[in-house]
């Protein structure tokens, strides 16, 4: 199991630092991208629901949000009923870069994954699922606790 776990390990660091890379050509920090990812279909949410769809705390995600406002990606606003909640709108600019991060994650999946057949795909899929599933159901475990 242990070698399992760090073949894991070892596959997402060069998932990240690989995707990390990708997205700096494009101005963007870590953890920046699945934030305008989320705002590209979910604009005008909450700062905390962003923090808490992408499992990370309040602080973290101000911080992140003021570089990604500073750099004009998105715009931090006071919700009109209730001026405690701050809403986040992502811009026209980073629509843009957005749309440029898809393409580019395409491309680089299709790299990937050129050598897969379907049915590895397939195979893959489940049980990365089925780890997902397990992962979830324990910290869901630890939450009612």
């Amino acid at each position: 199991m242990r070698e399992v776990e760090k073949l894991v390990r070892e596959v997402n660091r060069l998932h990240f630092t690989t995707f990390h890379q990708l997205f700096s050509q494009f101005g963007l920090g870590k953890g920046q991208s699945p934030i305008l990812k989320h705002l590209s279909h979910n604009d005008g949410c909450k700062q905390s629901e962003i923090a808490r769809f992408e499992h990370l705390t309040a602080a973290t995600v101000t911080v992140m949000l003021q570089t990604m406002d500073k750099n004009g990606l998105i715009e931090r606003r006071s919700d009109e009923n209730d001026l405690r909640i701050m809403r986040v709108y992502i811009t026209d600019k980073g629509r843009e870069v957005q749309k440029k991060c898809d393409e580019a994650v395409e491309k680089m999946e299709k790299k990937i994954y050129e050598d897969f057949t379907n049915e590895e795909l397939e195979c893959f899929k489940q049980l990365l699922t089925k780890k997902r599933d397990s992962l979830k159901h324990i910290l869901e475990m630890e939450e009612k606790a």
